[in-house]
């Protein structure tokens, strides 16, 4: 009795977690590292890190609007890091990726990536208002400027 008592707590413990603490990595790997490295620490190049805490920090509340807006819109213009600059397309639209498979990347990269407190991430609601109507360069570029 103890034992399925354990058991099934155990299950329900792993339904609660969200989907980003069992494959946030995986779709990481499989849609971003491409350009951004297995690691996320960008490639020379071609895309910057994504591990940035001062600029989450930065963003505070805004921060889930802004990754949102990036994945689902893309980002182009000249993007300056701490110690790089791109110029150009920055990162294309991924709004092709399926809705559950961005809210567990966004959670990722903040979450395991850059240790961001105050929240998990944007949710499904937040990404799929954005695909639908996704913001524009210039106001992901004003975000992330603080503007």
């Amino acid at each position: 009795m103890r034992l399925s008592a354990i058991a099934c707590l155990l299950v329900v413990t792993c339904y609660a977690l969200p989907a980003s603490a069992f494959d946030g990595h995986d779709k990481f790997v499989a849609n971003c590292s491409g350009c951004h490295g297995e690691n996320a620490k960008g490639i020379e190049g071609m895309a910057p890190s994504l591990y940035n805490p001062e600029l989450w920090a930065k963003l505070g509340d805004k921060r889930n609007d802004y990754i949102a807006g990036v994945l689902t819109s893309g980002l182009s213009g000249t993007l300056k890091t701490s110690n790089s600059s791109f110029d150009g397309m920055v990162m294309p639209p991924q709004d092709f990726i399926d809705t559950a498979d961005l809210v567990a990347i966004t959670h990722y990269i903040l979450n395991e990536i850059n240790h961001v407190e105050g929240g998990p991430g944007p949710d499904a609601v937040l990404i799929d208002k954005l695909k639908s109507a996704p913001k524009s360069h210039k106001d992901l570029q004003a975000l992330r400027n603080g503007d």
